[in-house]
């Protein structure tokens, strides 16, 4: 008998990795292919779109590496980084570089849409604050800047309806990229005319909305060809990546949050209804009729990664992870005179909100470490994510929290966090949980898995971890030491800003 699987595909902004999944949701297979971020200049990030789908191909071809293989699949969905736009032509080719979500050359038409608008109407239809970086602002740009590129588009793509239309011939994207994307009304599911009239477009030049988890046709004779696949494979619409990580890590319904941990550390909290008064990042979620608040920081991870390689080691011999975990495990409570790192790099997101502050490394002495900073650093990250989520909380009540990513590898980082938090956390099994998010969409948009609620199977190797009562109080005490001292160093901050005195 034909063994049958499903493939789910993470598209992020340095990389795009393939995982097969079984019909009973095991994790088969993963592999990741690389691609380049373009600078051309200060505050531009750009990408080539066609290294999308050459990424694509490759890695699909390594985990289907034998015809049997690539014969039992089934379906495929998508995992894509949000807010990056392509212009291309009616035969699907680039007319100019792909913009990345993280460029920032709109500063002239955030100013126009402001005037027009206000700061916050942006934030009222899309869920996403107004920027100088994301697609509605983009397109206007390319337009007065580069009539070129723009005369020759037939379609202004991001990453999910690109790959959707070189996979099927059908350009689709789902709601919560189209609601980053900032040209879709996420309440009303559509597109918000205002919002094109701005850019210069209309409609017939953007994608089809298709629901996450819904067909949106079988792959093409030179698709199927090119990743190696039946050419009755579905292709199910996916989800922005934060989302695919949520769902990969088993939240799929109202009252769950996850903390996702790479570069980024994000926190999404599921509802049943969008929270506008937040003032966080609103989208519909992965799942039929959820909603999810978003709040991250953007330099969770990469904290960690640049004091290990670039003060504790070198890029080439960093300090490891085995030592970084052995000295956790050996000394599982805070020091009381340890020092307290704050992890701003890129300025302090909710619930401080400032973005003058940058990280700071506070109360070293000469008896500290290395070990005991990269501990600081940890506890740094975890105490903001945690913050972030108690001010989520006080809005709607979180019944479920569980955590995702590459920082689960850490049982004392996973620790810090269920202290921290003061309840259990649930550790995704899922090493690459957008990537298995999405291959759950795939699974339920070709028929194999009936839903994510109905499939607790897929999750049954996620590991909880307790709160340990005999630190937590400790933890609980750094927590509001920290708080305390955030705001102060805030203030500190503000105050180096505006002080006229003599140095």
């Amino acid at each position: 008998m034909q063994r049958e699987y499903v493939l789910g595909v993470d598209i992020g902004t340095t990389n795009a990795k393939a995982m097969l999944v079984g019909a009973d949701g095991t994790i088969l297979r993963t592999q990741a292919v690389g691609y380049p971020l373009l600078t051309p200049s200060v505050g531009r990030v750009e990408q080539r779109a066609e290294d999308w789908w050459r990424a694509l191909a490759a890695a699909v071809r390594a985990v289907c590496a034998d015809a049997e293989t690539a014969r039992g699949v089934r379906g495929l969905a998508l995992s894509t980084q949000g807010g990056t736009i392509v212009p291309v032509d009616a035969s699907l080719q680039a007319t100019g570089n792909a913009i990345v979500w993280s460029d920032h050359r709109c500063g002239e038409e955030r100013k126009e849409f402001a005037g027009r608008f206000g700061e916050n109407w942006m934030y009222e239809r899309t869920g996403w604050k107004l920027g100088a970086n994301l697609p509605a602002l983009q397109i206007r740009h390319m337009r007065k800047n580069d009539p070129e590129a723009f005369r020759r588009a037939r379609w202004f793509l991001s990453v999910p309806d690109y790959l959707a239309a070189r996979l099927t011939g059908r350009p689709a994207v789902d709601l919560s990229n189209a609601g980053i994307n900032q040209l879709a009304d996420v309440r009303a599911g559509t597109y918000c005319d205002e919002i094109l009239r701005f850019a210069g477009i209309e409609k017939r030049c953007l994608a089809e909305i298709v629901p996450s988890g819904r067909p949106v046709g079988k792959l093409t004779r030179e698709a199927a060809e090119a990743l190696g696949l039946p050419q009755d494979t579905i292709v199910s619409s996916g989800a922005h990546d934060q989302y695919a990580v949520a769902l990969g890590a088993g939240a799929c319904r109202r009252g769950d949050a996850v903390i996702g941990t790479g570069t980024a550390w994000v926190v999404a909290a599921l509802s049943d209804a969008p929270d506008f008064g937040s003032g966080l990042a609103q989208s519909r979620a992965a799942m039929d009729g959820l909603w999810g608040s978003m709040l991250s920081i953007g330099t969770g991870g990469a904290c960690l990664d640049w004091f290990r390689k670039r003060i504790a080691g070198l890029e080439d011999a960093p300090l490891s992870y085995e030592e970084i975990n052995g000295f956790l495990e050996r000394n599982p409570r805070p020091r009381a005179d340890g020092p307290m790192f704050f992890p701003y790099f890129c300025g302090a997101k909710p619930p401080l909100r400032d973005d003058a502050v940058r990280a700071t490394l506070l109360g070293v002495d000469l008896s500290h470490d290395r070990l005991d900073v990269i501990r600081a650093i940890m506890e740094g990250v975890a105490c903001q994510i945690v913050w972030a989520l108690e001010a989520m909380e006080a809005r709607h009540p979180v019944e479920s929290l569980r955590v995702a990513g590459g920082a689960t590898r850490s049982p004392g980082w996973m620790r810090m966090l269920a202290n921290l938090a003061g309840r259990p956390v649930r550790v995704a099994a899922a090493g690459e949980p957008g990537c298995f998010g999405a291959a759950i969409l795939a699974g339920i948009g070709c028929g194999l898995f009936e839903g994510a609620r109905a499939a607790s199977a897929l999750f049954e190797n996620d590991r909880t971890v307790l709160p340990d009562e005999d630190c937590m109080e400790e933890y609980q005490i750094l927590f509001k030491r920290y708080k305390r001292d955030a705001r102060r160093l805030s203030a500190l901050y503000s105050e180096g800003e505006d002080s006229d005195a003599p140095v």
